[in-house]
């Protein structure tokens, strides 16, 4: 039975974000403006972060792929603003 690779990279990639949860969300904690919250971000943006975050430190998907994936999802899903700050937040984590 030959599994389907896409739907094999979801299932461990949702896996993969449950398990790094904590430090998925105190990297996007870290690098929110001093006047953000975590939970000011819509879940669309947050899901899109974890996602990309998770690409980036732990399945080794280079940061510029993962980036502009990322920027297209939330221009895609997200609201007018989505692609700018998901961008602005994974490009301040991957120049730590």
């Amino acid at each position: 039975m030959n599994q389907d690779p896409f739907k094999e990279y979801i299932r461990e990639s949702v896996k993969g974000v449950e398990e790094n949860k904590e430090a998925i969300l105190k990297l996007i904690e870290k690098n929110l403006k001093s006047d953000w919250k975590i939970e000011r971000i819509s879940k669309i943006d947050l899901s899109i972060l974890k996602l990309a975050i998770y690409e980036i430190k732990y399945k080794e998907v280079p940061y510029k792929v993962a980036i502009n994936e990322a920027v297209e999802l939330a221009k895609k899903y997200g609201e007018d603003n989505s692609k700018t700050f998901v961008n602005g937040i994974l490009a301040s984590i991957v120049k730590k």
